[in-house]
């Protein structure tokens, strides 16, 4: 049965009864120094369940605890919070020689992108790599998009359009929901280095996935299958240079917390699971 915490106010009505019937009263007067005395007492006493009831929420992460708690708590146990990440990818433009390094253009969501490398001139075109400014999954652009040079560079064209494969990778901070929800997993599913859950672990740790799911012999002994999505983006499925870069971190990457070298056991081949978005036409009727 649940104790159920006694509000200020009772705490004062009894405090009232208890200090009257020591001194022999039917009832304290409403102006005194015991009446005082009993609120401050009461109030303080009120305190003191308020802050039980706090730490009550702090002793096991759930929804109810502090963020700072969830991310301390995580963080000793080898949870790390996933950092935001820098969209990058190519771009090109009609240009008569290389594009300088730290040359800015930007989007018109306000995006503002650097170049990080330039490719030489072919046919009259340039293809350089950039990096969003800003951090997070807002530096995203799909294959298409037109960026304009902030400032004019002889013999180049003032736009350049993003290739066929994107400027990806970029995702923002990952929420404390999701860290506590990685974090619980992880408690319910101790890591044993190549277990079937290990392999959501590991997809989850990659920036940007929120979700994933493994399957055991997924096309026969010695292959899982794993799928994983990414909520943050408009298009949660993966990219090809999403299924690049969790080949590799399933193959060879450093622990996040211990920075110890951990991947898949030596003879699993993991098969990407393709991921189909189910559409679903909904109604909602007022009554």
């Amino acid at each position: 049965m649940p104790y159920e915490i006694p509000t200020l106010g009772k705490l004062i009505a009894d405090g009232e009864k208890d200090i009257a019937y020591e001194l022999g009263l039917q009832k304290l007067p409403p102006v005194s120094v015991e009446q005082a005395l009993n609120v401050s007492f009461s109030s303080q006493v009120r305190d003191l369940y308020d802050h039980q009831s706090w730490i009550k929420d702090q002793i096991i992460p759930s929804t109810a605890s502090d963020d700072e708690t969830i991310i301390k708590t995580a963080t000793y146990e080898g949870v790390i919070r996933k950092q935001a990440t820098f969209a990058s990818g190519p771009v090109t433009f009609t240009s008569q020689s290389p594009i300088p390094a730290e040359t800015r253009m930007q989007y018109d969501t306000n995006q503002v992108y650097q170049v990080l490398t330039s490719g030489e001139v072919q046919n009259g075109e340039v293809t350089v790599i950039v990096q969003a400014e800003e951090a997070g999954v807002a530096g995203n652009l799909a294959a298409g998009a037109v960026l304009t040079l902030l400032s004019p560079l002889p013999g180049t064209g003032s736009t350049g359009a993003v290739t066929e494969s994107g400027i990806t990778g970029g995702a923002d901070i990952e929420s404390i929901a999701e860290l506590l929800d990685r974090l619980l997993y992880m408690r319910r599913n101790p890591p044993v280095g190549g277990a079937l859950h290990d392999y959501v672990i590991w997809a989850r740790e990659v920036p940007g996935v929120s979700r994933a799911w493994a399957w055991d012999a997924w096309h026969g002994p010695g292959t899982v299958g794993l799928a994983w999505l990414y909520d943050d983006r408009e298009d949660i499925i993966p990219t090809r240079d999403d299924l690049k870069t969790m080949e590799q971190y399933l193959f060879c990457h450093k622990h996040p917390a211990t920075g110890v070298m951990v991947g898949k056991p030596g003879g699993i081949e993991v098969w990407p699971v393709q991921v189909r978005l189910k559409k679903l036409d909904l109604s909602i009727r007022l009554t």
